[in-house]
């Protein structure tokens, strides 16, 4: 287990050259250029406190979803640990799975959805964290999944 938190026990190495700035950092430019996660958010949760009270408060959990990936991404790119990179990609899959429950259309609810938004964001939950769960014990599943959950989303665009 300790060894997946060592620094570079991750399979995915960036075009980034490692250590290249300071000897502390792996990947410097990707490590630095997350902190725009911390920036835009609370701009963003000001920015959207009309929507959030009248049409859908749980925005902001997008918003503060949005600070976790830069976070986890920050520590991933700063190490390259192979914990950093689940917690990178965990993040994403998060994001996108509550912007999924809370933004698809009606139109296209599955059957068993009954047209509810929050029995759909139950689901979504669920399938988030049986993903978790799943994607932790088999890593090399978390990129399988990222991009079959992309696929759906690309055909609603």
């Amino acid at each position: 287990m300790w060894s997946h938190l060592e620094r570079g026990s991750s399979p995915v190495d960036w075009c980034e050259s490692n250590y290249s700035i300071t000897p502390m950092i792996a990947e410097f430019v990707n490590t630095v250029s997350n902190v725009l996660f911390f920036l835009f958010p609370p701009v963003l949760i000001h920015l959207f406190q009309e929507y959030s009270k009248f049409f859908n408060p749980a925005i902001n959990i997008l918003w503060v979803l949005l600070m976790v990936v830069g976070l986890s991404s920050a520590y991933f790119h700063a190490t390259l640990s192979l914990v950093g990179q689940l917690l990178d990609e965990l993040a994403i899959l998060w994001v996108f799975m509550a912007a999924f429950a809370m933004f698809f259309p009606k139109r296209y609810f599955p059957k068993f959805v009954g047209g509810n938004r929050r029995v759909l964001a139950y689901y979504a939950s669920v399938f988030s964290v049986v993903s978790t769960g799943f994607l932790v014990m088999h890593p090399k599943a978390n990129a399988f999944a990222l991009m079959t959950l992309a696929l759906p989303a690309l055909t609603f665009l």
